[in-house]
């Protein structure tokens, strides 16, 4: 359980929420839900289920639940954010900002490099943009997304390594926005990375994390030689991959 010190009030964010918890963020949602039509509590399910998984967390004021984030994890290294919402009178007040803050060094303790999530409504995108949440760098098409109007976004959680626009080092890890079949020996990758190690191992100074499809191509390259080259989901031993790669360490 984590206790947060506001200027103007005690926070309390807990990833173990107790049933009374939830039975009070039900009951503003069905009540915000009669008074404008709108809310999650059309996602009743969704979330119920969230708190029997253990992947809700809820944030009370004066001993009162006045929101709530539920979130999954997609593989051993991401994650993504389902739900987040704060009871309407609590809005404006930064309590949002503390709640996904939290969530996110909670995510990050965990394990998990980077989190994604789709801007439902709408109109949350410039929020979740204030709280560093990012655009996928490639044009949605290139993913394949499916989320209608509302955009996906996505926050890197721990130290990465950047990508370049030369190759220096001895060792380089080389992406296509692309499948295989649709580059050639002359398609110049769209990005590339000059890998270290730490000295005496094969382990990263620090992990690439990036978007990326299973299905575009990738390339590892040891002074010149390439050691391989196919779709990333070809990769399975080195790259924890969804729809982000994760490479951590790279074993001859």
């Amino acid at each position: 359980m984590t206790y947060i010190q506001n200027t103007t009030a005690n926070y309390q964010v807990t990833f173990s929420p107790t049933d009374k918890q939830v039975g009070e963020i039900e009951k503003w949602l069905i009540a915000e839900r009669l008074k404008t039509g709108d809310g999650f509590y059309c996602n009743w399910n969704i979330i119920k289920s969230s708190f029997i998984k253990n992947e809700l967390a809820a944030i009370s004021s004066n001993n009162k639940t006045i929101g709530f984030a539920t979130w999954r994890l997609i593989t051993n290294k991401t994650a993504r954010i389902e739900l987040a919402e704060i009871q309407q009178v609590h809005r404006r007040k930064g309590i949002g900002k503390i709640l996904t803050t939290t969530l996110l060094n909670f995510l990050r303790d965990k394990g998990m490099h980077v989190v994604d999530l789709q801007c439902s409504p709408s109109s949350s995108e410039p929020i979740w943009k204030r709280l560093g949440f990012v655009e996928f760098p490639d044009p949605p098409e290139k993913y394949k997304f499916n989320s209608g109007p509302n955009k996906k976004l996505y926050s890197i959680l721990t130290e990465h390594l950047q990508t370049s626009s030369i190759q220096h080092a001895d060792e380089t890890i080389e992406l296509w926005n692309d499948e295989p079949y649709m580059t050639n020996d002359s398609t110049p990758p769209t990005y590339v990375w000059n890998v270290d190690f730490i000295e005496g191992t094969r382990k990263l100074l620090k992990p690439i994390v990036h978007p990326a499809p299973c299905e575009w191509r990738l390339r590892w390259k040891i002074n010149g030689k390439t050691i391989k080259d196919d779709k990333i989901k070809r990769f399975k031993s080195e790259i924890d991959f969804g729809t982000f790669i994760i490479i951590e360490e790279l074993i001859l």
